[in-house]
């Protein structure tokens, strides 16, 4: 079997309508599609289970090789380069995109459909608004060894163009649960046995440093300023902080994050042996 490639000559062709940056702000989520772009993201995308609805090239020289299960199950176009960049508004793409479906909503108990493992980690995010900073979260969480990400409806998309390009397409390698109910989920997760750690900023907080981790353990990030809400605080067992010198009052959340995770992880025993070195 053959890739079905077919070549098109504007960029207004109803085909491409999910490439439209516009359709992306306005529809995406209740449509359930999202893109990627670059050659590498495109490639992750294919190795994935996600389902591909349509790849985008502006040269039939950079369709990518296509695992075997992948051939025929989906249209390639071609398109010119500067079509390209008036359908999508910008020149960033590196002339290859892809149109996937987002994967069912996962819950709580999806991400632990039997017994939940003796040792496991949980990001939770709250109200992390930034593109940027999300993929960078998810892309941590994802190397270091979360076993899964709870976002709040506060957070960014995580299937995002600007999120899957800053997550280097993580976000495809990690169960991702986009909760319709912050406090209830943590609660269902505190009720398997989890317990839940805030990072903030206070003298109160014990350090990192100090921080004995619980077998299941929730590590609840907030938003880039004011950090965790009170309303999430008050379901948090611990408070945990990052201690730093020469007057700095605070770290960029996704570097936080990072610093979290692997101190979380670490301590849980997931990374590689030449990692702890």
């Amino acid at each position: 079997m053959s890739p079905s490639i077919i070549h098109l000559s504007s960029p207004h062709d109803p085909q491409l309508a999910r490439y439209q940056r516009a359709y992306e702000r306005k529809s995406h989520m209740s449509d359930g599609y999202f893109v990627a772009e670059s050659q590498f993201l495109v490639q992750r995308l294919l190795e994935s289970p996600f389902h591909v609805e349509s790849i985008l090239v502006d040269n039939p020289a950079k369709i990518p090789e296509l695992p075997p299960q992948r051939v025929g199950q989906f249209p390639i176009y071609v398109l010119p380069r500067d079509d390209i960049k008036e359908l999508v508004g910008y020149n960033f793409h590196r002339g290859i995109l892809a149109c996937g479906q987002r994967p069912q909503r996962d819950t709580i108990e999806s991400v632990f459909p039997g017994d939940v493992p003796q040792t496991s980690t949980i990001l939770a995010a709250s109200k992390i608004g930034d593109s940027e900073n999300l993929g960078t979260i998810i892309r941590a969480a994802c190397a270091f060894g979360a076993d899964a990400i709870l976002l709040d409806d506060g957070c960014a998309d995580p299937f995002a163009r600007r999120t899957l390009r800053v997550s280097t397409g993580h976000a495809f390698k990690i169960p991702i649960v986009e909760s319709e109910d912050f406090t209830t989920d943590l609660l269902k997760l505190v009720a398997l046995g989890f317990e839940n750690f805030a990072t903030v900023l206070s003298d109160n907080a014990t350090p990192l440093s100090q921080v004995n981790r619980a077998p299941r353990s929730v590590l609840l990030v907030g938003h880039e300023g004011y950090g965790l809400e009170e309303e999430t605080l008050a379901h948090c067992t611990h408070q945990i902080t990052i201690a730093m010198q020469r007057g700095s009052d605070s770290l960029n959340v996704a570097m936080a994050t990072g610093i979290f995770l692997y101190h979380f992880c670490h301590m849980q025993g997931t990374l590689p042996a030449d990692d702890l070195a």
